[in-house]
């Protein structure tokens, strides 16, 4: 039994890290959890420790969460909602700590970009574009220029697969300015955000 709610926290997240391997998302979902309500449950009860454990659980539920996310990878294993809502809450209790712990704009981008990465898969196409433009707004704020092309792309996607009318570049024109811009991940960026709209675009169809 650990001393402190950090020590708690690493052993927690050790079992979290374990099921990323396993390949069950559902089990993986709800250990990510079940781990956060315990570690949030002691905050209050034991000093001084309480911020690492808190970023220890930011960690693991923006990790499990990102796991579960189907847009990585084209695969025919069939997308399940219930995983995708489950994961959706993960990302978003990721996000609240993000904000609560005040780790800055970029992490913060990033937390906001998943969430609306799991409106995306769901279908929520409108709530997606929104989160997508919060996120661009943060990635500017945190001075991260690939990032905000990055997200641009994702934006185009849900215009694309949602059918919106034009409200910026298209994905092709996105992907030449990551290209033109010699980024070190561009390649990787411009390979991620083709592989996501296979996904959805085959999900609509």
């Amino acid at each position: 039994m650990a001393d402190t709610l950090a020590g708690l926290a690493g052993q927690l997240e050790t079992h979290v890290k374990a099921l990323r391997r396993a390949g069950d998302d559902a089990a993986l979902l709800a250990a990510a959890r079940d781990a956060a309500d315990q570690i949030e449950r002691g905050c209050g009860a034991q000093d001084g420790d309480e911020r690492e454990a808190l970023t220890m659980v930011q960690r693991w539920t923006f990790n499990a969460a990102a796991d579960c996310w189907p847009g990585w990878s084209v695969s025919d294993k069939p997308i399940s909602p219930d995983n995708l809502l489950a994961a959706r809450e993960l990302a978003e209790r990721s996000l609240g700590l993000v904000r609560t712990l005040e780790l800055g704009p970029l992490r913060e981008a990033t937390g906001v970009w998943m969430v609306g990465a799991f409106d995306l898969a769901l279908g929520r196409y409108h709530e997606a574009s929104q989160l997508f433009r919060e996120a661009r707004e943060q990635y500017v704020a945190a001075s991260a220029p690939g990032l905000v092309l990055l997200t641009e792309g994702y934006a185009a996607i849900v215009r694309q697969v949602g059918k919106q009318a034009a409200d910026g570049d298209d994905l092709d024109q996105v992907c030449k300015r990551i290209a033109a811009g010699g980024f070190e991940d561009g390649d990787e960026w411009i390979a991620q955000l083709r592989t996501a709209l296979e996904v959805f675009a085959r999900k609509n169809s």
